[in-house]
């Protein structure tokens, strides 16, 4: 009896790990030198967070990782880590890059973008557990949720 219970414990524990692996994508990374710095605007539920661009007409299956990581908040003021996976239908190969950027406030939403190493122009709007990003000019959309990081 004990050896089924320690089974069915160790297969529920095994089914768990991906959901707790899940918090970064794996194909996306991340400086080694990362400093979290400053206080948190009230805006942000989290200092970092994950999500998947797509076009909504696309597959499922495509799209980019992607990471946003405040890493130093001053006032109005950020520093950020964009950091992308890989993206064979779009031929991008796995990266990441600090920019500041300026956070404007709008009721309970903050804003702000950026121009991406890749000559994106990336706008981004904060509210509550979301931040939902844009790429000008095209149809493709981000949702980023809390990410915990720390883990693999």
């Amino acid at each position: 009896m004990k050896f089924k219970l320690v089974l069915i414990t160790l297969i529920c524990l095994a089914l768990a790990l991906p959901l707790n692996a899940a918090d970064k994508p794996g194909d996306v990374p991340l400086p080694k030198d990362l400093r979290i710095q400053g206080k948190a605007p009230a805006a942000l539920t989290a200092r970092a967070w994950s999500g998947r661009w797509r076009n909504p007409e696309a597959p499922p299956q495509e799209g980019l990782n992607a990471v946003l990581i405040f890493e130093k908040v001053a006032g109005k003021k950020a520093r950020i880590i964009y950091a992308y996976g890989d993206s064979p239908e779009l031929k991008i190969k796995a990266g990441w890059a600090r920019y500041p950027v300026n956070l404007a406030t709008e009721g309970n939403k903050t804003k702000f973008s950026f121009t991406s190493k890749l000559g994106h122009v990336l706008d981004f709007e904060m509210e509550g557990d979301k931040i939902k990003g844009s790429l000008q000019g095209k149809n493709v959309k981000i949702v980023m949720a809390p990410l915990q990081l720390g883990k693999k």
